[in-house]
């Protein structure tokens, strides 16, 4: 039961811990001073008072979160009352539940390995309730029929997991049951909201191109959520009442193909590189260029795109939408203003103040940091003229507000930037986010554009053209070593096979499958008889280990002796009493065949002491001497 519930901890409510210990704990107490029973009222109190903690933690409704606790919390306290054969049988059969749900929360390549030990203990937990121990917890021979009977499993689990049919998306998938938030990118920004993903290794994205060949680094800007609104700290998105139109025509050379592979994120918000051309299948672009599912990714996404590696994006934008863009706190961060105001005055152009803006960053005392110090009310003009020190969301969210203040149209975009080669594949991590902006250049008698602007580059230009930990100096953790992000890198070479091949296996890939076997309609009739003759044939592919073992298992002293029991096989009551042992069945021999006495006699003696000597050399000697009286002894019963 630890061993099933341990993995879930971190997930579970504070309460849960020490709960566990003190039933464990009285568990323990209860088997050693041979106590029988519990209360019943004392157990019907515990479990009402769990489950308004239940309630009290995680509220009320039908969700992934609430059942999972429910089902872990009641497999728990099921050991104060376990006193007969069948509690006991009832929990081991519950840890294989709890195994299960921990799938519900990921499907990762390393929780393979948590699944086989957890079944093989509990299994083994199985084996020692049904059969003798003799007081042993480690059995070795017990140890290695738990591993030959779940060894014998492995065939049908890949026989089911190939051939039994499928839903469109898997039930840990489902968004209207098991929505959740669990990391990366949100639709809001703060300062210190993308620092925390700075923090986070784990894979966010896995790109294949076409081609085969990676962009440079400094055309990596992988686009999500587009923030609009600014409250004086906290950066919001704007709700979209339409979608984007595809871009046409575009130019072959200027497009670049590519498949994306997107961990789950319990969010709508999908990726691409600037700019999407058209959004994939159940998808669509708000207008703001945003890729957006209609449904949270909750389950490894693959999705085909392409895009246009440009800096600019030509678009109309509405009179409610510039009002928009220059709107910002207007009794906040007045040292900024003033200084923007300055420059407005000075500037020609829109371009200009954007260029001034950018050299400003530059050439002044900024500072890239990933550990920044703390912000009051007035962020913009504490960051501007003060602390001066900041990651990428500071530099993005100033720069912005700057452009507003002058006249520029602006708005915020977070995403990621750059990424790892990993061979086959590009490897987007979370520490890869990043967050820029966009200014809107208004253009006489035509359309304006979008222009990607990027002042982290201006301060820390490595952090475009080589990623966001190769300029760190100092180490983000104490863990934070290079031969450690390397082996990690290596490991998602193999987490990339596995989800391409297990986590991904979904209907189209079975149906294919199937067509490759040559069954083109999944029709119940076709699938029941492949499903028998592959259970069949499993089956027999099984067994072969066993007759295997069955031959192979007795050395030559217990041939002699299988010999000499089959010489009374002419006698069933004889025969039958071969399991008594050598002695006894010796006994029951020369009562049959009274006149085959001294030889059996001698043949026992001999047969002990072979059994029983450590001499190879006398070994050698017994054995031949044993077949001799054998045929002694066959020949009499001939006679």
């Amino acid at each position: 039961m630890l061993v099933a519930v341990l993995p879930q901890l971190y997930r579970l409510p504070l309460w849960f811990l020490p709960m566990t210990l003190v039933v464990v704990g009285y568990r323990f107490y209860a088997q050693a001073n041979q106590i029988k029973r519990a209360y019943n009222l004392v157990l019907m109190m515990i479990a009402v008072l769990v489950l308004l903690l239940v309630v009290y933690s995680q509220g009320f409704g039908l969700s992934r979160e609430i059942s999972v606790t429910i089902l872990i919390t009641m497999t728990v306290l099921k050991l104060l009352e376990t006193y007969a054969m069948r509690d006991a049988l009832l929990i081991v059969m519950l840890c294989y539940f709890v195994t299960m749900t921990r799938f519900l929360y990921s499907q990762d390549m390393l929780l393979i390995f948590y699944l086989f030990t957890s079944a093989y203990i509990t299994t083994h937990a199985l084996s020692l309730l049904n059969y003798e121990r003799n007081n042993q917890w480690f059995d070795r021979k017990q140890l290695r029929s738990t591993f030959s009977t779940l060894a014998l499993a492995i065939p049908f689990a890949v026989l089911f997991f190939l051939v039994f049919p499928r839903l469109g998306s898997p039930i840990w998938g489902s968004p209207d049951i098991f929505g959740e938030g669990k990391t990366g990118i949100s639709d809001t920004m703060s300062p210190g909201s993308i620092i925390e993903l700075f923090m986070d290794d784990s894979p966010a994205m896995r790109i294949t191109f076409d081609e085969g060949i990676i962009p440079e680094n400094n055309q990596l800007y992988w686009r999500g959520p587009v923030l609009w609104n600014f409250d004086g700290r906290t950066w919001s998105r704007k709700k979209h009442r339409s979608v984007r139109k595809t871009i046409k025509p575009y130019s072959n050379d200027e497009a670049i193909a590519y498949q994306v592979e997107m961990e789950n994120t319990g969010q709508n918000y999908m990726f691409g590189l600037d700019y999407v051309i058209a959004a994939p299948e159940k998808a669509f672009l708000l207008p703001d260029s945003v890729l957006y599912s209609p449904s949270k990714i909750n389950q490894l996404r693959h999705y085909d795109m392409k895009s246009l590696l440009l800096d600019r994006f030509h678009q109309p934008i509405s009179d409610e939408d510039l009002e928009l863009l220059l709107d910002y706190p207007k009794n906040q961060n007045l040292q900024t203003l003033q200084l923007m105001q300055t420059w407005q005055q000075e500037a020609p152009n829109q371009i200009s103040i954007v260029n001034r803006a950018l050299r400003w960053f530059n050439q002044e005392q900024f500072f890239y940091s990933f550990s920044p110090p703390p912000l009051g009310d007035e962020v913009i003009d504490e960051f501007l003229f003060g602390t001066r020190r900041g990651f990428c969301e500071h530099y993005a969210s100033s720069f912005v507000i700057m452009m507003r203040m002058a006249g520029v149209p602006a708005r915020v975009v977070t995403g990621y930037q750059g990424g790892v080669d990993n061979g086959e594949y590009l490897l987007v991590k979370q520490s890869d986010a990043h967050a820029w902006a966009e200014v809107y250049i208004q253009q006489e008698q035509s359309v304006g554009y979008w222009l990607r602007v990027d002042p982290t580059s201006m301060v820390a230009p490595e952090r475009v053209d080589r990623g966001a930990r190769e300029i760190m100096d100092d180490k983000r953790t104490a863990f934070d070593f290079e031969w450690l992000k390397g082996a990690r890198d290596s490991l998602d070479k193999y987490r990339y096979q596995w989800n391409r091949w297990v986590r991904d296996f979904n209907v189209s890939k079975q149906e294919a499958l199937f067509r490759a076997i040559g069954i083109e309609h999944r029709d119940g009739k076709s699938l029941a008889l492949i499903l028998i003759g592959v259970l069949f044939v499993t089956a027999l592919l099984s067994l072969i280990p066993l007759w295997w073992m069955k031959r192979t298992r007795y050395h030559n002293l217990q041939k002699l002796y299988l010999k000499f029991v089959r010489l009374g096989k002419n006698q069933p009551e004889l025969y039958r009493q071969h399991t008594l042992g050598i002695e006894a069945y010796a006994d029951a021999f020369m009562a049959q065949y009274p006149y085959t006495k001294q030889q059996v006699k001698h043949f026992v003696d001999v047969y002990l002491k072979t059994r029983y000597s450590n001499n190879k050399i006398d070994n050698q000697k017994g054995l031949t001497h044993l077949n001799q009286v054998l045929q002694n002894i066959k020949s009499k019963i001939s006679k």
